[in-house]
């Protein structure tokens, strides 16, 4: 069983804008959609459309935590699993205009001491065979320490452990032992210190953070595909340019693209040819994507060695 964790749940308001953006002054848009989600729960979305069951553990509170968790009531692939929490999840705001986007994300509320119990009892129950996702941003009141504790409580039950997260140091890589990681090149730069670290450097920097004992990495390049490393395979994505309608959620759905194959028994460079078709058909609309949408885009999807 794949388990998506979600730290920071939202409500995504996209709205595509009738004119340029002004400020101090009302600006009238049109194609208004609201999409319930957090990287995790992407994640799970994705794995659905793939027809992989899911559970997803998600930390949930009023009015917009109701609705995240209807939003998902009827996916018969996938079982919310909530942290029910005091206050609101946040709602992020996605205003679209001329291929281009104003994102505002909110924070969300602080958790307590008992929700963060809550949490880790639910790894008690994960088991050998089982892949753990935690993803996203994560609220006030959690923290590294939160992470790493996780961690321990996963690798205890012998389960996979995949880690998409921003903000997250060497240290703490170190201290987690992931067996996935998917950083974007600008995450692989925090990584490891480094400020503007070029798809030319990231072969030696994807070799150094599984030297260092991540299990593999899994970089996402956006526009110029991904490369993946692991103790035996240095393989690179490629595909056309395609035309970016929305990036929100391309990583999540090449991410959830890549364990689902995987999952359903393909290999290593299927998965990443699913994965790249997976983040190109989110990136090519703003609705849901679906199986046909990643099929169409499979046979742009070409995986070579890395030399």
């Amino acid at each position: 069983m794949i388990y998506t964790v979600t730290l920071n749940p939202a409500i995504d308001y996209f709205i595509t804008l009738k004119d340029e953006l002004m400020v101090d002054e009302v600006n009238r848009g049109t194609g208004e959609l609201f999409k319930a989600g957090g990287k995790g729960l992407n994640v799970s979305k994705t794995l659905s459309v793939l027809g992989v069951p899911s559970k997803a553990v998600a930390l949930l509170g009023g009015f917009t935590g109701a609705f995240i968790k209807d939003a998902f009531s009827g996916d018969g692939n996938i079982e919310i699993v909530p942290v029910w929490i005091e206050g609101n999840n946040r709602i992020n705001l996605k205003a679209m205009y001329d291929h281009k986007a104003l994102c505002i994300n909110g924070t969300g509320p602080s958790v307590r001491e008992e929700d963060r119990e809550k949490i880790f009892d639910l790894f008690t129950s994960v088991s050998e065979g089982d892949t753990v996702v935690i993803s996203g941003s994560m609220m006030p009141g959690l923290d590294e320490e939160f992470i790493v504790n996780a961690a321990d409580k996963i690798h205890a039950g012998n389960a996979k452990l995949v880690i998409d997260m921003e903000k997250i140091s060497p240290e703490m890589l170190i201290r987690c032992r992931p067996d996935l990681i998917k950083p974007n090149l600008y995450e692989l730069g925090v990584i490891l210190g480094v400020e503007d670290i070029g798809i030319e450097k990231a072969p030696e920097a994807l070799e150094r953070l599984v030297e260092a004992g991540v299990g593999a990495v899994l970089l996402s390049l956006g526009r110029d595909g991904a490369m993946y490393t692991d103790r035996t395979e240095r393989l690179r994505l490629t595909h056309p340019d395609t035309v970016m309608v929305n990036k929100v959620g391309a990583g999540d759905a090449m991410l959830a693209s890549f364990l689902g194959t995987i999952e359903s028994g393909g290999g290593v460079r299927e998965a990443l040819r699913y994965g790249g078709a997976a983040g190109n058909a989110t990136a090519s609309k703003l609705e849901d994507i679906t199986a046909d949408d990643i099929e169409r885009f499979l046979p742009l999807m070409k995986v070579l060695d890395l030399q």
